[in-house]
């Protein structure tokens, strides 16, 4: 059964990552680091502070389509590569 914690708590146990790291406070508090990892996200993105990985200014889903974009080209590209291998190396 997943563990219930207050938003006071989320806050003030986030409160001690910023002082002391979160592998320190999930040590000190109990708490998986991955869900002091996901509260930070979710604070974040509650805030309107940038993801990482946002250009100044791109929006969630315009950084998300931008990255799909940048995606495709390189698998295109990397098609293309092994075509190229391919042909050179049957010379």
């Amino acid at each position: 059964m997943a563990n219930k914690y207050t938003e006071e708590f989320k806050r003030e146990a986030l409160r001690v990552c910023e002082q002391h790291g979160v592998r320190a406070t999930s040590e000190k508090l109990g708490i998986p680091i991955k869900t002091l990892y996901l509260w930070q996200r979710t604070e974040r993105l509650g805030r309107g502070k940038p993801l990482k990985g946002l250009k100044p200014g791109e929006t969630a889903e315009e950084g998300f389509k931008r990255l799909e974009r940048e995606i495709d080209e390189l698998r295109e590209a990397n098609h293309i590569l092994k075509k190229a291998m391919g042909f050179l190396a049957g010379r």
